[in-house]
C-alpha cells in the first residue's frame, strides 16, 4: 500500500519545476477579479447563541478555534512567539520580498506549506507576496490542478488575508505584505519590481527533495542570504544591469511540504513559532459561518471521527474503518465518559455524502448516535446551500472545525488533515500519542490510527 506523504510527494515532485513556473508567468494564471481582502469568500465549486459554544471541546485548543474559525472578529492573540523571532532577525535594507510557489494537494497540507513560507521570510527577514495556490478538482481528489492556471487562487481567495496582514502587521511590523495583483500595476498602491531571481532548494549541501531539512542547527537563513548575495553578485557581472532601475526584489521559491524539522530544536522555540504560525491562517467567512451554524445545532458533547473513504483513499477499507471506529469510541466512552450521563453524539468528517450513511447505520446498531454536516443542516436551507456551495476542501474546513471543538477526536495517522487536528488539539501542539496509550494527554483526548503512514507527519506537519 502506498503510504499517504510518499504519494503526496510524488504529486509534488512533478510540480516542483512548476510552481516556480507559475510565479513567473510562463502558465497562464485565471483571468477571474481577485476578492478584496476586506470582501474575501471561500470559493464556491467551480463551474462544470454564541460564537463557538465555548464549553465543547478541549479547552487548550479553543485558542485556536477562536483565531482560525470564530464567526466573528476573534479575540486578540499575542504571538510570543512571532514577535520574539522577528525581534531576533535582522531585517534587510533593501527591499526583499519571498514569493512561494511549489503549493498543492489538499486544504491541511496547503496550510503547511503556507506556514513554511510565513516561516521562511520570518527567519530570513523578507516580506512576502500573497502566495497564489491551485484548488484540487472537487470530484477527482487526485488531481491537484497544478498545471492548470485557472484553478490557482490567491491567499485572499483561500483564507482571510486581512486577519493575517492586521495581526503580522501587530506581531511583526518589520515583514511587509503585498498582494501579487499589485506588482508592476500602474495603481495608487502599484509596487514596482526592480528584480525577479529565484533560489533553488537543492543548492542546499545534502539537501534530499522533499525531506525535512532545516532546523535550528542548520538554519534557513544562512542558506538564504548565501544564496542570495550569490545572486547580487552575478547582477553586477551582468553589462545590461541597469543601476537606475528602482523597486523590490522578488524571490520565487518553492514552499516545500515538511521542509523544516520543527521538533529538533531543543529549547521548543522553533514549535512555539510553528503554532504562532497556525493561528494567522484563517478561514474566510462562509466556512466559518456554516461551522458555527452547525455547533448551534449540538446541544451536547460529541466525538468527532475522521471517516476517510473518500474516492481518493489509499488507506484501509471502509469496513476495516467503520469497524475500529466504533470499538473505539466504545474505548473512549469506557475511559473517559460520564457513565451517569448519556452518550456523546458523534459527528462524522467526511467528504462523501453516501458513504457517512453507512456509519450512521451501523452505529446505531452499536448504541451510537451518528450525525455529519448535511444532516445537521438538514433543517436550514441556508446552510445546506452553503455548504453545497463550496469546493470540496473548503467543505472539509467546516469539518475541521467541528473536530477541533469534539470532546474526543479519532483519526488517522497518514492523513494530514486527522495529524493537523491531532496536533492543534494537543496543549504543545503536537500530537504526543494516543489518549489510550499515554500516561497523561494533559486532556488531547485523541486517538489517531497507526497505519504506518506517520514516518514524515509527526515531525513537520
Amino acid at each position: 500500500m502506498i503510504s499517504r506523504p510518499i504519494a503526496i510527494v510524488a504529486a509534488i515532485l512533478i510540480i516542483f519545476t512548476f510552481g516556480l513556473y507559475h510565479n513567473s508567468g510562463l502558465i497562464p494564471k485565471s483571468t477571474s477579479s481577485t476578492i478584496p481582502a476586506k470582501a474575501a469568500t471561500s470559493p464556491t465549486k467551480p463551474s462544470s447563541k454564541s460564537d463557538s459554544n465555548a464549553e465543547l471541546g478541549v479547552p487548550h485548543a479553543e485558542t485556536y478555534f477562536e483565531q482560525v474559525f470564530s464567526e466573528r472578529k476573534p479575540p486578540q492573540y499575542d504571538f510570543p512567539a512571532l514577535k520574539q523571532q522577528c525581534e531576533r532577525t535582522k531585517w534587510p535594507e533593501d527591499e526583499v520580498y519571498l514569493q512561494c510557489g511549489g503549493m498543492a494537494a489538499g486544504l491541511t497540507s496547503i496550510m503547511s506549506q503556507v506556514k513554511v513560507c510565513l516561516k521562511m521570510a520570518v527567519e530570513a527577514g523578507t516580506g512576502i507576496v500573497l502566495p497564489s495556490m491551485p484548488l484540487r478538482d472537487s470530484k477527482q481528489l487526485d488531481n491537484f490542478n497544478f498545471l492548470n492556471g485557472e484553478a490557482y487562487l490567491t491567499y485572499d481567495q483561500w483564507f482571510d488575508a486581512e486577519h493575517l496582514i492586521s495581526q503580522m502587521n501587530r506581531a511583526c511590523p518589520q515583514m511587509k505584505i503585498v498582494h501579487p495583483n499589485q506588482l508592476d500595476a500602474l495603481t495608487e498602491d502599484g509596487v514596482q519590481v526592480k528584480n525577479k531571481w529565484s533560489i533553488d532548494l537543492a543548492q542546499a549541501p545534502g539537501y534530499v527533495q522533499f525531506m525535512s531539512y532545516f532546523w535550528a542547527g542548520r538554519p534557513f537563513k544562512s542558506f538564504f542570504e548565501e544564496q542570495l548575495g550569490r545572486l547580487e553578485n552575478l547582477q553586477q557581472l551582468d553589462p545590461h544591469h541597469d543601476d537606475t532601475k528602482k523597486g523590490i526584489t522578488i524571490i520565487n521559491i518553492s514552499s516545500q511540504f515538511l521542509v523544516f524539522r520543527i521538533t529538533d530544536d531543543p529549547t521548543g522555540e522553533d514549535l512555539h513559532l510553528w503554532n504562532d504560525l497556525g493561528h494567522l491562517i484563517r478561514f474566510n467567512e462562509v466556512p466559518r459561518k456554516i461551522v458555527n451554524q452547525l455547533i448551534r445545532q449540538i446541544n451536547r458533547p460529541f466525538y468527532g471521527v475522521h471517516f476517510r473513504v473518500e474516492k481518493d483513499t489509499i488507506w484501509s477499507s471502509l469496513e476495516n474503518q467503520l469497524a475500529v471506529d466504533l470499538d473505539a469510541l466504545d474505548t473512549a466512552w469506557t475511559k473517559y465518559g460520564d457513565k451517569n450521563s448519556p452518550k456523546p453524539l458523534v459527528y462524522l468528517a467526511c467528504g462523501d455524502q453516501e458513504q457517512v450513511e453507512k456509519f450512521v447505520a451501523e452505529g446505531k446498531n452499536r448504541g451510537w448516535d451518528v450525525t455529519h454536516k448535511w444532516n445537521l443542516a438538514s433543517t436550514s436551507p441556508e446552510t445546506l446551500s452553503l455548504i453545497n456551495g463550496l469546493a470540496f476542501d473548503f467543505q472539509g474546513a467546516v469539518d475541521m472545525g467541528l473536530m477541533v471543538k469534539s470532546e474526543f477526536f479519532l483519526g488517522i495517522t497518514g492523513s494530514a488533515f486527522s495529524s493537523s487536528i491531532g496536533n492543534v488539539r494537543d496543549r504543545t501542539g503536537r500530537y504526543r500519542g494516543s489518549s489510550f496509550l499515554v500516561w497523561d494527554d494533559e486532556g488531547a483526548r485523541t486517538h489517531l490510527f497507526n497505519d504506518g503512514d506517520a514516518g514524515s507527519y509527526a515531525c513537520c506537519l
